[in-house]
C-alpha cells in the first residue's frame, strides 16, 4: 500500500532545515521518494498543507513495562524505545508488535539488570554476581537471550565489572546503566562503558564529565525522573496531581502508590537530599563537550506516564540543559537511531529509511512544545490518524482492571 504525503512542512532531521511544501511518499512501509508535486498514482493521498512532518519518536530510556503502554507510546508519536531491563516477555510482545497483532513501538533492549551482590534492596527479576565467571557468564546469557546491551548497577565488585566489561567487549556488545560505586567514571571510560543513565549518575567533578563526553561515552540524562525525588520526598508532591493522571490504570496507580512510600522512606532515612540545580548542571556540562546524548523518560517509575513524559523530556532538554528545539529534537530520534545502529534505516526522513513519521500541527522548531501537537502518527506500514490516536486514549483511559497486566517487573 502507498501513502503520499502531500504539501508538507518536512523535517529531515538531517540538518534543522524545513523543506516547505514538500512530499513524501511511502510504500510497503520504506519511503521511495522526497520531493515536489510527487505523482499520487494508486496511493492514499494525505494532505499536510500546514502541518509539520518529523521522523518517529524514540524514548531512550523506558521500562515497556505494562499493557497499556504500547498504545500510550504510540498515541504520543513515539515509535521505537530503547528498553533498559529486558525479559523474556519483551522479545515476545516485540515480535507481536513487528507482525501487527499488538499495538506498540519497536523494542530495542537491554538484557536483564546486573549488579553485585552487595547491592541493597534486591529484587527478583536482576542478576547478582559474586565471581569473575558469573560475570563472564552474565554477559553470554544477556547475548544469547537475544538482547543489544549488558545494562549495569552501580555495586558490582571492581574485578567482576573489570571482567564483564572485558567479555563485552570481547563479544562486541555494549555496556551501560549507572556507572559504578567502586570504579572511577573515568576508569569506567577507559574500559568502554558506552552510556551513562541519568544525570544523577555523572560524577561530580567537571573535569571527569569532560573526560567521558571527549571519550566518546552517551548520555541520557531523563531529567523527569531526577525530579521526582526532591518533588515527591520532600516537596510533597502528591501522584494525583499528574497532568494526563486519568491515562494511568487503576492498577497501576495502586502500584505507584505502594512504591512511591517505600521510595520515600527509603530516601527520608538516608537523609537525601539532592540539589536539582547541581544535577542539571552535570547534565549541561556533559553536553558541552559532546552531542551524544538520548532523550529518555525512565516509564514506568512512579510518576512518569508513558508516552506523554517524553514530551516533557524535550521541553526540560530546551528549557533546563539549553538547548535548542532540533538539537533536543535529535536527542529522540537521529541519536538514538544512531546509538542502536539503527542510523541508516531509523531517525531521519530519507530516501530509503523506515517510514516511521509523526504529523504535527504546528513548527517543533519554533516551541518545542509542539511536539506534542500531533495530527497522525505511521509505524511502517500502519498509520493512525488523529481519530484512532484519541480512539487509542480512550481506550486507556476507560481501560478495566481485568484488562490490565504486568508485562514484566520494574522494580
Amino acid at each position: 500500500m502507498k501513502y503520499l504525503f502531500q504539501r508538507a512542512n518536512v523535517l529531515t532531521m538531517k540538518t534543522d532545515e524545513i523543506l516547505y511544501l514538500t512530499d513524501v511518499l511511502v510504500e510497503k512501509g520504506i519511503i521511495v521518494n522526497i520531493g515536489k508535486n510527487i505523482p499520487a498514482e494508486n496511493a492514499i493521498t494525505i494532505d499536510c498543507t500546514g502541518k509539520y512532518l518529523i521522523p518517529g519518536l524514540f524514548d531512550a530510556h523506558a521500562h515497556l513495562n505494562t499493557s497499556e503502554m504500547g498504545e500510550l507510546f504510540i498515541a504520543n508519536g513515539i515509535t521505537g524505545v530503547r528498553n533498559l531491563c529486558g525479559t523474556a516477555e519483551h522479545n515476545v510482545l516485540d515480535s507481536e508488535i513487528r507482525d501487527g497483532t499488538k499495538i506498540g513501538p519497536y523494542i530495542y533492549s537491554s538484557g536483564p539488570i546486573i549488579d553485585g551482590v552487595k547491592a541493597i534492596d534486591k529484587v527478583d527479576n536482576r542478576v547478582y554476581i559474586s565471581s569473575l565467571q558469573e560475570a563472564e557468564e552474565a554477559v553470554y546469557n544477556t547475548i544469547n537471550d537475544g538482547f543489544r546491551w549488558v545494562k549495569t548497577y552501580p555495586s558490582i565488585e571492581p574485578d567482576h565489572l573489570q571482567r564483564l566489561m572485558e567479555t563485552a567487549r570481547d563479544c562486541g556488545i555494549k555496556v551501560c546503566g549507572h556507572m559504578s560505586y567502586p570504579v572511577d567514571a573515568k576508569t569506567l571510560c577507559d574500559w568502554g562503558y558506552h552510556c551513562c543513565e541519568h544525570s544523577s549518575s555523572l560524577p561530580r567533578h567537571d573535569a571527569d564529565i569532560e573526560y567521558l563526553a571527549k571519550g566518546g561515552m552517551w548520555f541520557c540524562p531523563t531529567q523527569v525522573v531526577c525530579e521526582t525525588l526532591p518533588d515527591y520526598v520532600w516537596n510533597g508532591k502528591q501522584l494525583n496531581d499528574l497532568a494526563y493522571y486519568e491515562y494511568v490504570p487503576g492498577p497501576l496507580r495502586e502500584f505507584w502508590e505502594d512504591r512511591n512510600k517505600k521510595i520515600i522512606a527509603g530516601y527520608k532515612k538516608r537523609d537525601l537530599r539532592p540539589d536539582i540545580n547541581v544535577v542539571i548542571n552535570r547534565g549541561k556540562t556533559f553536553m558541552t563537550y559532546s552531542d551524544q546524548y538520548l532523550a529518555g523518560s525512565d516509564t514506568m517509575y512512579p510518576g512518569i506516564i508513558c508516552g506523554f513524559s517524553l514530551h516533557e523530556e524535550l521541553y526540560k532538554l530546551v528549557t533546563l540543559y539549553g538547548r535548542t528545539p532540533y538539537e533536543a529534537l535529535k536527542s529522540a530520534t537521529v541519536n538514538p537511531a544512531k546509538y542502536i545502529g539503527l542510523e541508516e534505516e531509523k531517525g531521519m526522513l530519507r530516501k530509503g529509511f523506515d517510514a516511521d513519521l509523526v504529523i504535527l500541527d504546528e513548527n517543533p522548531l519554533a516551541n518545542i512544545r509542539n511536539t506534542n501537537k500531533i495530527q497522525a502518527v505511521m509505524q511502517g506500514t500502519r498509520y493512525y490518524d488523529r481519530k484512532q490516536l484519541d480512539a487509542i486514549l480512550n481506550h486507556v483511559r476507560n481501560l478495566k482492571d481485568e484488562e490490565f497486566h504486568f508485562i514484566a517487573p520494574i522494580f
